[in-house]
């Protein structure tokens, strides 16, 4: 649960964030005409580029907490403990071809 709570806080920041960011950019005082996103209505937000910050952020919030050092280990012990499954998906793959060619 408290990852979950973890995952929707950062979203909340973000986008809370994202929106005190419009509102202070279409105020009457953005009006300057030297500014490099100026279009007219005062400064804009691009969207898909917030919401690629924004997942590009929870990404690398998750990545962070990650057992980097742990993870070849527990990849091996994942091979070996399916280790049966690969051997039949192999014969049944094996079996297939024979029966397509045949």
């Amino acid at each position: 649960m408290r990852p979950t709570l973890g995952f929707f806080s950062l979203l909340a920041a973000g986008l809370l964030i994202a929106a005190l960011m419009a509102v202070v950019g279409s105020g009457p005082g953005s009006q300057y005409p030297n500014v490099a996103f100026h279009d007219g209505r005062g400064l804009s937000i691009d969207y898909p580029s917030l919401l690629i910050g924004l997942l590009l952020g929870v990404t690398l919030s998750f990545a962070g907490r990650l057992a980097w050092a742990d993870l070849p280990r527990r990849f091996v012990h994942w091979l070996v403990s399916n280790e049966r499954n690969f051997f039949r998906a192999g014969m049944a793959t094996v079996l297939m071809f024979i029966l397509m060619f045949y």
